[in-house]
């Protein structure tokens, strides 16, 4: 082999000492971007349990107060299923689940008057139930859309 063959060579081995130098650059610059990518993920992926643990811990409490609400209106139903038959028409209140929820929406007048200052806890009832009973539905709706809502970012 000539002197001119191995020049040759050397330079064809540098050339390729230099592409598997490049090449290593490029591979350490790739690792790196993987690598913090990584650590980026495990981070949002940390954050990501602690909202669903937190999302988890409003749903049973939204849960516990629906179940709360649900029994005190099963309460306050037993209440007005224990007043005597005819106790609403008594006391001029409506006696009919459909007339109790129009008192309510007219904030408790009847005939377009204001309810007297001095109404018994009798006559409030009807107007609390059903009251109680809108609040029910509306935590229960919100449980349920939270729950949800959780459920499919699983």
């Amino acid at each position: 082999m000539g002197t001119y063959d191995l020049e040759k060579e050397i330079c064809r081995i540098l050339q390729d000492s230099s592409k598997i130098q490049d090449y290593n650059a490029k591979l350490r610059n790739e690792y790196m971007k993987i690598n913090d990518e990584t650590r980026r993920l495990k981070v949002e992926n940390s954050k990501l349990f602690s909202q669903y643990a937190c999302a988890e811990t409003s749903l049973a409490k939204y849960k516990a107060e629906c179940h709360a609400k649900s029994e005190e209106v099963k309460s306050l139903q037993s209440v007005i299923n224990s007043l005597p038959p005819g106790y609403f028409d008594k006391n001029n209140q409506p006696d009919g689940p459909e007339r109790t929820d129009s008192y309510i929406k007219s904030g408790g007048e009847k005939n377009n008057e204001p309810e007297s200052s001095s109404a018994s806890s009798e006559q409030i009832i009807p107007a609390t139930i059903s009251k109680e009973k809108i609040s029910l539905v509306s935590h229960c709706e919100k449980a349920t859309e939270f729950g949800e809502h959780h459920a499919k970012r699983k």
